[in-house]
């Protein structure tokens, strides 16, 4: 789903994108003229490989975000704002974006972790 900016309004408007590899529902709403606000609630079920034993198992990602995305270059003191270049709003760029960031992170299986904390 793609919105152009200058149809995003100041109110919050609902959305739900569904597809075989994620469910995601949530708001957006324009903050200023280039600046736009994303909070939405994810769940991607996948296959990851831990990093400790080298094992696959099931992880789901199932986490609360929030957003700001910028129509242009960002200009301010806010690190964690998604700059697009093309006067929209890509929310499956986005959120597919979410989704590998969290995958890329350092994963251990759940019996690593019952190892861990077993002390063996």
């Amino acid at each position: 789903m793609r919105i152009e900016f200058r149809k995003i309004t100041s109110n919050a408007s609902p959305f739900e994108i569904k597809n075989s590899t994620f469910i995601s529902k949530g708001t957006f709403r324009k903050l200023s003229h280039k600046l736009v606000e994303i909070d939405f609630h994810l769940y991607a079920p996948g296959q990851l490989v831990c990093d400790r034993c080298g094992n696959s198992y099931l992880h789901e990602v199932d986490e609360k975000i929030s957003l700001k995305v910028s129509d242009g270059a960002f200009e301010g003191e806010d690190l964690d704002v998604i700059e697009c270049f093309d006067h929209y709003v890509d929310f499956d760029a986005i959120i597919s974006s979410e989704i590998e960031a969290e995958r890329s992170d350092y994963h251990i299986c759940p019996e690593c972790k019952k190892q861990e904390n077993t002390g063996e």
